[in-house]
């Protein structure tokens, strides 16, 4: 359990989100290759990472 200021969460929750989106790039580079379709959701701290049919891989906050 987080056990620091509130700034230090908010400061840590903002690098979660920024990291989900860094893995939202590897996802749809993974998807471009063509092996087959990915399906699903990913929870992460930093939000949920959620495959789009035709738009990709996407961060949503919760």
């Amino acid at each position: 359990m987080f056990k620091g200021t509130a700034e230090e969460l908010r400061a840590r929750q903002e690098q979660a989100h920024e990291l989900a989106k860094q893995a939202t790039a590897l996802l749809d580079q993974i998807d471009a290759l063509g092996l087959g379709g990915s399906a699903g959701q990913l929870h992460t701290p930093g939000g949920i990472i959620r495959n789009r049919p035709g738009q990709g891989w996407t961060v949503a906050t919760r």
